[in-house]
């Protein structure tokens, strides 16, 4: 492979040898006065066109900061979307599964606790009080089943991710191992 300048290397090889000689001349120095002359021109067109394209690339950098931190944003909004979604989703099947539980609960205490609360007292607040008592309850309830279901659904994710991660640590250990057995070769 030759040298970058080789033929410019040369010639000024050559003028310096006719220097040392002092065996310089007017053609020569006009020589080498051209072969310079070309030389900056050359290294102005190419500090121009680096110029430009560094002044694309800067401006390509600053265009991709922007889309990057508009896609951080985005991903945040979109986190928050997915966990508000999850919660609700969780917060309607612990609401679904609490009532079938309260009618249950509703029915028990119309058949079976009701007549003895009125036999026991005279009067329908008592049978009220025990009706909000269990309304009460199940509304704690509700939300440590939400919870519940969340912590569960979060486990799940975590578990799935780490199944990914896990899938793709084997497979790049796979990929290592026929690198190795090549390099062994």
């Amino acid at each position: 492979m030759k040298e970058l300048y080789h033929e410019e290397q040369k010639i000024l090889s050559e003028y310096v040898g006719k220097v040392k000689k002092k065996d310089v001349n007017l053609e020569d120095a006009v020589g080498i006065a051209m072969h310079y002359k070309d030389l900056l021109d050359q290294s102005k067109v190419i500090t121009r066109i680096s110029d430009r394209l560094q002044k694309k690339l800067d401006h390509a950098n600053q265009k991709i900061k922007v889309q990057n931190n508009e896609i951080q944003k985005k991903n945040g909004e979109l986190e928050i979307t997915i966990d508000q979604l999850d919660k609700m989703t969780m917060g309607k099947k612990a609401t679904r599964i609490l009532f079938g539980v309260f009618v249950i609960l509703f029915i028990s205490e119309q058949l079976f606790l009701e007549p003895i609360i009125d036999s026991w007292a005279q009067g329908n607040f008592i049978g009220i009080g025990v009706m909000l008592i269990i309304a009460l309850m199940l509304k704690f309830f509700e939300s440590k089943l939400e919870d519940y279901f969340t912590k569960q659904s979060k486990r799940e994710i975590l578990s799935n991710q780490s199944g990914t991660t896990q899938q793709n640590s084997t497979e790049e250990k796979s990929q290592f191992s026929f690198l190795k057995s090549k390099g062994a070769a």
